[in-house]
């Protein structure tokens, strides 16, 4: 192998869940980036979100939610306030702030991650009782319907 491709190989971004890309990709409401969620989630991945939104089955079930809190909310900044790691779990306190349909907001939540061997997320608890996920889960079943 030459040490070009070396370089090459060591330099590419990594696809796997970690605390800087959930930094990074939280830090600022950009609808570009919910495709990359594909990249570090399994097939199967179950989120557990707040209700009214429920248990979600599948990366495309996953991916569309994270799409409507952009779309309910496009300047939500979420930042890590902690973080911790036992193994495969992965826990995220953070906060959030944003402008939805009701105006401005902050808000406060912790995820639990799960992660396979190879560092893609399983398994996502999402902890939080603000009101924003109502306007969340309205937003995915007027899409469901074709509103």
């Amino acid at each position: 192998m030459s040490q070009a491709v070396a370089i090459a190989q060591q330099t590419r971004p990594s696809r796997r869940w970690s605390i800087d890309g959930f930094k990074s990709f939280w830090a600022k409401a950009d609808v570009a980036l919910v495709p990359l969620v594909h990249e570090v989630s399994t097939s199967d991945i179950v989120g557990y979100w707040p209700r009214p939104i429920g248990v979600v089955r599948g990366s495309e079930s996953y991916v569309k939610v994270i799409d409507a809190i952009f779309r309910v909310c496009p300047d939500l900044s979420v930042t890590a306030v902690e973080y911790v790691q036992s193994g495969d779990l992965h826990f995220v306190r953070w906060s959030g702030t944003g402008t939805g349909p009701n105006g401005q907001f902050e808000f406060n939540g912790l995820d639990r991650v799960r992660t396979t061997a190879d560092g893609l997320v399983c398994e996502n608890y999402v902890f939080c009782d603000h009101p924003f996920f109502a306007e969340v889960a309205a937003n995915l079943r007027a899409n469901a319907d074709g509103h």
